[in-house]
């Protein structure tokens, strides 16, 4: 056989070999679109099955209910929350889970949700607040005082009422910006004030 014919063969199984190997090395590594969308759909069901897990009905959660399509008798609440923020006061808020007979003491929301920052006490008949609802006909107060845009102010004032039906849905209540007066219902005070009152008095045992 010439020389010429074996350096020919040579070549040629040179590049068989090569051609091998990248074969193997692409079949191994690459992904089809077929995998990549499967892959996708478990993240993409992975992060439904997260917010399924979610219980509404744990105060905890309570800013992650959904919200009421239409108002409900008030013997339905189960859980009422309130706050107020303002720079020259400090952070206030109340927190009482009227169907555990539980009330939460100093409360925050913060990214992990509700917490009692001094934990949370067994108290008798939290129904009670129910009369303070009826009362100053909260239900008949607006959803939301806004009237000012929140980037044409630094320092303001800001309030929350909720309160959560036996469903799991919340009715809120609310405002916020430089003007208590026009942010509030006219018997807001009153209201907040007898709110507390029934709070400490619990609270205490009285």
């Amino acid at each position: 056989m010439s020389k010429s014919i074996k350096y020919l063969l040579l070549i040629v199984a040179s590049f068989f070999l090569i051609s091998c190997q990248q074969s193997e090395g692409t079949s191994g590594n690459d992904k089809t679109d077929s995998d990549t969308t499967k892959e996708q759909n478990k993240v993409d069901e992975g992060e439904d099955d997260n917010m399924s897990e979610i219980d509404i009905y744990d105060f905890k959660n309570i800013e992650k209910a959904p919200k009421a399509a239409e108002k409900q008798p008030l013997d339905n609440v189960i859980k009422i929350f309130f706050d107020e923020t303002s720079i020259d006061d400090p952070y206030q808020a109340i927190a009482i889970d009227i169907k555990n007979n539980e009330i939460y003491k100093n409360p925050i929301i913060s990214r992990r949700g509700l917490r009692a920052q001094d934990g949370v006490i067994e108290v008798n008949n939290t129904a009670e607040v129910n009369n303070i609802l009826e009362k100053h006909n909260v239900q008949n107060w607006e959803e939301d005082y806004t009237f000012e845009d929140a980037e044409t102010y630094e320092d303001g004032y800001s309030w929350r009422l909720w309160l959560q039906y036996e469903d799991g849905t919340i009715e809120k209540h609310g405002g916020k910006g430089t003007d208590i007066v026009k942010l509030t219902p006219d018997n807001f005070t009153a209201f907040v004030d007898e709110l507390r009152e029934f709070e400490k008095r619990k609270i205490e045992g009285k």
